[in-house]
């Protein structure tokens, strides 16, 4: 996450927007181009400093991964119409929330994902008791045509009205009575999101930093998105295979290849930090180009030798996914699905699921890097996994055939 205003460079979301909040603070946040991630960035960042965190919406959100985290909740309601989605908690309990938290961030608008919105006349939805309001807009509308990046662009006035969006256009909105400002309570503060690394969109946004404030506009920009995770893959090919009755992982297949190419062949594509097998045998390990190959001389000692040994070789990897190689119909699109679920952030631990049953691969934070180094035995990933179900995230495969691993012929 990188975030700045006129002050340059900031470690905080409450620094960049120059925000004192006071107890049992409402912030509502409104506009388009982030906001959830805004949400819940800001609310990881209040519970790191100890506070009590409630995020709710006035209107509908995507559905969280997860409802709880370490000092936050989230509050709201089944959608019946949108199950990809959650919508207000009725209104008794949302005004409640006041006395429960030390924050509460309210996703009060909708946008469709879109980077700019224009307010319909139902929008946004703000509460009266808030103390602080936040409008997102997204960078990445720069340049664009206008019907494609603005929610509810049909419904600019005339004199807003134009092909394309440029500074001035997403100035304009943003600062609007009737557009970024509608129905502002408390304090107003704008963060201009997407940044990503543009030079024209960070000058865009200083410029229009320095117009916001001669309005007496605060506001700071920046990309809320984090650093990409060092992701490392680690294959698990040093098993004694006894239940087959020979190394499974070089039997041929229906296909000609044997059995051990087809996780080689479904790693290879992915843009990861790096990719470790480990093995004890020579002919697998001849056959791992690209791969840092690492020997297990002591396969005896169990699945949780191979894990350390592939620990010790990912180095100063954020996260590790441990992959059995007997699986040979896992597809390169679910292992991609099961990082691109890491990397939101919401859970600790990732596994591929069949049917709400936990099944390989598996994604661990480095945060249990000394926990798996201290497994012994034929002792895997589980009983880590027992001790912190709440930081357990699961993503179902494609098919069953994805996680059915081959242990006889």
């Amino acid at each position: 996450m990188e975030l700045w205003n006129f002050r340059g460079k900031q470690n905080t979301i409450t620094e960049a927007l120059q925000i004192r909040l006071p107890e049992h603070a409402v912030v509502s946040v409104v506009g388009a181009g982030g906001k959830t991630s805004l949400i819940f960035a800001w609310a990881r960042e209040l519970a790191a400093s100890g506070k009590k965190v409630v995020i709710t919406t006035t209107t509908h959100m995507y559905r969280p991964d997860r409802m709880e985290e370490d000092g936050i909740r989230i509050v709201v309601s089944d959608d019946p119409e949108r199950p990809d989605k959650v919508s207000a908690p009725h209104a008794e309990v949302l005004d409640s929330l006041r006395d429960t938290a030390d924050v509460v961030l309210i996703e009060a608008d909708g946008s469709r994902r879109m980077p700019l919105k224009w307010p319909a006349d139902h929008e946004p939805v703000i509460p009266d008791y808030t103390d602080v309001t936040v409008c997102v807009a997204g960078l990445s509308a720069l340049g664009r045509r206008t019907a494609d990046v603005v929610y509810n662009a049909a419904g600019l006035p005339d004199v807003l009205k134009r092909e394309t969006v440029d500074m001035n256009f997403m100035h304009a909105i943003v600062s609007s009575r009737d557009g970024g400002q509608k129905g502002v309570r408390g304090d107003f503060r704008v963060f201009m999101n997407q940044i990503d690394d543009d030079i024209d969109r960070l000058a865009a946004a200083y410029r229009m930093q320095q117009i916001f404030a001669v309005m007496g506009i605060q506001s700071a920009w920046g990309t809320l998105m984090p650093e990409e995770p060092k992701i490392a893959v680690i294959l698990e090919a040093a098993g004694n295979s006894t239940r087959f009755g020979s190394n499974k992982l070089l039997h041929i297949m229906d296909d000609g290849r044997p059995m051990i190419a087809y996780i080689f062949d479904a790693v290879r594509p992915l843009d990861v930090y790096k990719k470790v097998l480990v093995t004890q045998y020579d002919d697998i390990a001849e056959m791992a180009a690209g791969f840092d190959v690492v020997m297990n001389d002591r396969p005896d000692l169990g699945i949780s030798r191979s894990m350390q040994l592939g620990l010790t070789a990912a180095g100063d990897a954020d996260a590790y996914m441990f992959c059995v190689c007997d699986q040979p119909g896992l597809n390169t699109s679910t292992i991609e699905r099961l990082i691109e679920a890491y990397k939101k952030g919401t859970a600790g631990i990732v596994s591929l699921a069949w049917q709400g049953k936990m099944c390989n691969p598996k994604i661990f934070s480095s945060r249990y890097r000394e926990e798996l180094m201290k497994l012994s035995g034929d002792t895997g990933g589980r009983q880590i996994i027992a001790s912190h179900k709440d930081d357990l995230l699961l993503v179902e495969a494609e098919s069953e055939n994805e996680v059915k691993d081959i242990d006889r012929l």
